[in-house]
């Protein structure tokens, strides 16, 4: 641009309030053609301080392609003309450091799920793999699995009938009624029953549900036909039974000792003990023995008072008396002849009493047993 009245080495200083400005007219300053050099100044500086600091400058940028992550950094503007430099340049850096947080965590999740894999039951591959190959390996036994539930599934449909089916197939040769446990039994039949589940009958012992008119064998109030078995064993009856002539040893009071009762049918017998009487115990004799030490008997002298044996001829006898000798002594020092046979001898009677013993307590009558329940079909 040419200069017009340009600087030509004026000695003297003037004020730049006194000097013209004769350049073009700058309107993006507010300069016009002849205005004061002050005023050219003032303009010059008021439009470069906020540039240097960044807030005179707003880049003229379309907001339709700003990207959400940088616009929740820019201010709340809702009659501005638009961002400065300083306002757009922030907003950018903190969605650059938000960006790279993201990254950060990316990275990390990016390196743990490429840690080593429990590849279990996948083919080849190994612990170490990437992400991709253990990834591929998975889908191909997943593929490999429905391959083969697809097989089994056809096998099983075509070679196997499913629960409904086969219930159907029973249903189809079962009988009606065939749950209920009557019909595996015989009637009027007691049979033992070990199980400790009761659940099946009723207070009364009735049966319910599928164990209908079948009963405990413990009495009832509701059918007299039902026999009470508790603490009892089971004897066949004796009267009023057909068939041919009977054991002997069991005909009713004509067996063994004649002691087998009549049984009849529900007849109830027998004790869990007994007393034997003296009428029961075998006969018996008790032996007494009488110990009698051996003596003999001699018919002594009294001769002066004295006894004596033999008699001495020359001394007058008084009397004689009945001795019996012990062999212990010894008379008119002569030994006592080995047998003396009694001349005169008196008897003693000699009593002996047996003892009564034992407490008369009854004795245990129980066979050996185990025991059980009975349960019976009454229909």
């Amino acid at each position: 641009m040419s200069c017009t009245n340009c600087f030509n080495g004026c000695t003297e200083t003037n004020s730049d309030q006194c000097i013209r400005y004769t350049g073009e007219d700058v309107p993006a300053l507010g300069i016009s053609h002849g205005d004061s050099l002050l005023a050219v100044e003032n303009a010059i500086t008021t439009f470069l301080v906020p540039v240097l600091t960044g807030e005179g400058i707003k880049p003229i940028v379309d907001e339709s392609i700003i990207c959400n992550v940088v616009k929740q950094f820019l201010p709340t503007c809702t009659q501005c003309t638009g961002f400065t430099l300083n306002e757009v340049l922030t907003a950018i850096i903190k969605a650059a450091c938000l960006l790279q947080e993201q990254i950060d965590d990316l990275v990390a999740e990016f390196e743990a799920l490429n840690a080593d894999y429990n590849i279990d039951c996948l083919d080849s591959v190994t612990a170490s793999s990437g992400t991709h190959d253990i990834l591929q390996a998975a889908i191909d036994k997943i593929c490999e699995l429905e391959v083969n539930l697809g097989a089994l599934a056809l096998d099983l449909a075509t070679n196997y009938y499913t629960k409904a089916q086969v219930d159907a197939v029973v249903a189809n040769y079962v009988p009606p009624g065939s749950n209920l446990v009557k019909n595996k039994m015989i009637p009027y039949v007691a049979v033992p029953f070990f199980a400790t589940d009761l659940s099946m009958f009723d207070p009364t012992g009735a049966g319910i549900g599928d164990w209908i008119d079948i009963y405990l064998c413990v009495g009832s109030s509701s059918n007299s036909q039902v026999p009470d078995i508790r603490g009892r064993v089971l004897v066949g009856v004796t009267t009023n039974v057909p068939g041919g002539p009977m054991d002997p040893d069991v005909v009713p009071n004509m067996g063994t000792g004649g002691f087998n009762p009549a049984y009849t049918i529900n007849t109830i017998y027998g004790s869990n003990s007994i007393t034997l009487g003296v009428t029961q115990m075998p006969t018996h004799t008790h032996i007494i023995d009488v110990i009698n030490p051996p003596h003999s008997h001699f018919v002594a002298a009294v001769q002066g008072g004295t006894l004596s044996y033999p008699a001495n001829p020359i001394n007058p006898i008084t009397s004689y008396v009945d001795y019996s000798d012990t062999g212990s002594y010894r008379f008119s020092s002569s030994s006592l002849p080995a047998t003396v046979g009694p001349t005169s001898a008196t008897t003693t009677a000699v009593t002996a009493t047996a003892q009564n013993t034992g407490n008369g307590l009854p004795h245990s009558n129980i066979q050996p047993v185990i025991a059980c329940n009975y349960i019976i079909y009454i229909p």
